[in-house]
């Protein structure tokens, strides 16, 4: 109809949907995940433009450092004096510009449009200048081998880099390099045994799946959505990675059915109802209420409830007696790097300063557990990290003042080429989060 304006160039409702998701994201501290699906589901968008949008958003938020560098080439000020609402809108259209297949005119145009209705008039022109600028000089990646150069090529700070040359040698690369490819969904079989039922409810209901190569209740279900599934919501099956498994599986490893088994730092909970699936007792400490409240919820819906004994607690100073359990798992607080394929706000959200920080805390937790494990049992350690002070430096630390206690042993139940007896699996070797254990056992 005459004087009606013009709808919006196709796209533009996704591409607001990715800004809001990575504004709750720098702004509220929100992880990706949740943050992506609210501004989906407010969006009320086509499949097609869901995955966009959702696509949009996560790579902004990986290649974040990346965008920086390049957006400084032709911002004319400091980043840092850029008003971070435009400097998002302006990451997700250098996301487009450096990465994507989108045509430079289409991205400049939506971009100045998202800042229009998100951000507002006065930075349009700021937006569209300065994509402008970076359409015509768009600068290649470099190809050199230098912390700073790998840093900008795979989408990383520096010390990240330094840390995994440190950690992996020579396949430092190849492993930060994994950590930019999304995950897909793997799937826990809530009871062990239930795996081939689940996996042909699955494929019955046109899900490509397939059964996981590290745990026997893993499924992989790389295109499905986690919230459509039926397994999901009526506790036949639970969204985890398979290195989660693999630890849970190592923790319980040979131990008699109906084992007291502590899980130190249990929220969100899945380690702890895997546990109780295969057959233990199990106290689940968190020192958060909220989390705490997500493993009692977990276990309900799991059905193993009754096996789960939940506490708000915390595990420097848990409420057991020595000898109490026959087995202590600490996974503990870290730094997250080996989960950037999922949570790629991660990488941006550390420092190297959080190392020696949580390293304390990290021994402090072994410490404190290992007073609990009856003489004969088992102590395990788990971050979902990869860097040299969390992972052995741990552990060395550890049996250096309880070394006429404990002794690290092999840890059953994990990939025989993950290591010696501790384990690192990583995004590239094992197509897993990166993800350390070790197991260490008590001599008396």
């Amino acid at each position: 109809m005459a004087g009606e304006a013009a709808p919006p160039p196709s796209g533009v409702a996704a591409r607001r949907a990715a800004y809001r998701a990575v504004r709750r994201v720098h702004q509220g501290g929100s992880w990706s995940a949740p943050a992506v699906d609210r501004a989906l589901r407010e969006a009320s968008l086509h499949p097609t433009d869901r995955a966009f949008g959702a696509n949009l958003a996560f790579e902004t938020l990986r290649w974040e450092g990346t965008l920086d560098w390049a957006l400084r080439r032709v911002v004319r000020r400091p980043l840092e004096a850029v008003q971070p609402e435009a400097l998002d809108v302006l990451r997700l259209g250098a996301w487009q510009l450096l990465f994507s297949r989108a045509p430079d005119r289409a991205v400049v145009d939506t971009a100045a449009r998202v800042a229009r209705a998100e951000v507002g008039d006065g930075v349009v022109a700021f937006v569209n200048g300065c994509l402008r600028g970076l359409a015509r000089s768009r600068p290649s990646l470099p190809s050199g081998d230098a912390d700073h150069d790998l840093a900008i090529a795979l989408g990383y700070p520096e010390w990240v880099v330094a840390a995994a040359r440190e950690r992996f040698g020579a396949r430092a690369r190849a492993v930060l390099a994994a950590g930019n490819r999304p995950p897909g969904v793997t799937l826990r079989a809530a009871s062990p045994g239930a795996r081939d039922g689940l996996l042909a409810e699955l494929r019955s209901g046109g899900v490509d799946a397939s059964a996981g190569r590290l745990a026997p209740e893993a499924v992989r279900a790389p295109g499905a959505h986690p919230g459509s599934l039926a397994a999901v919501a009526e506790g036949r099956a639970t969204v985890q990675d398979e290195a989660s498994m693999v630890v849970a599986r190592v923790t319980g490893a040979d131990l008699p059915g109906g084992s007291e088994v502590l899980d130190a730092c249990a929220g969100p909970g899945g380690k702890s109802t895997h546990l109780a699936a295969l057959g233990h007792r199990v106290t689940a400490l968190d020192v958060h209420d909220g989390r705490a409240r997500l493993v009692r919820d977990a276990a309900a819906r799991l059905g193993v409830g009754a096996t789960v004994r939940v506490a708000v607690a915390d595990a420097t100073r848990p409420p057991l007696g020595p000898g109490a359990v026959t087995a202590a798992l600490v996974d503990a607080p870290c730094t997250g790097l080996g989960t950037v394929r999922r949570r790629p706000e991660v990488r941006w959200r550390q420092s190297p300063d959080a190392l020696g920080r949580l390293a304390r805390l990290q021994l402090g937790l072994l410490e404190a557990a290992a007073k609990l494990v009856a003489p004969g049992g088992r102590l395990v350690y788990s971050v979902c990290t990869w860097t040299q002070a969390e992972t052995a430096d741990v552990v060395e630390a550890f049996l250096a003042g309880n070394g006429d206690r404990f002794r690290l042993a092999v840890s059953v139940g994990a990939p025989p080429a993950a290591g010696g007896p501790d384990a690192q699996l990583d995004p590239d070797a094992h197509d897993t989060d990166g993800m350390y254990v070790a197991t260490l056992r008590r001599s008396h």
